[in-house]
């Protein structure tokens, strides 16, 4: 799943108002699985079956101050849904971790 981590990461990253993605999960476990499996995606990406849909998916993201929280989270969660194959019944979490204004 880390192709998919990492392109869903650059996907959060381009969407308006979206100025950081933090790690979803605890540094150790973050360190670990950088050692492990080269990704360095912040993107949390978990569980999944054979047609390539993982159960979760988990971000954290700083937004602009301009942006209106509840409409880029909203269209976060539709770009990842869009991105995911077809029918996929993957819970995504996408939680607002800071608003910085942007000089």
């Amino acid at each position: 799943m880390t192709s998919l981590s990492q392109k869903l990461e650059s996907l959060v990253l381009e969407m308006p108002g979206v100025v950081t993605v933090y790690s979803s999960g605890p540094s150790v476990t973050r360190g670990a699985l950088e050692l492990t499996s080269g990704s360095s995606s912040r993107v949390q990406v978990t569980g999944g079956d054979q047609s390539g849909s993982p159960d979760r998916v988990v971000v954290n993201v700083g937004l602009d101050a301009a942006a209106q929280a509840p409409v880029t989270a909203t269209a976060i969660a539709a770009g990842i849904r869009a991105a995911l194959p077809e029918g996929a019944a993957t819970a995504i979490v996408v939680r607002i971790s800071s608003v910085t204004a942007q000089q």
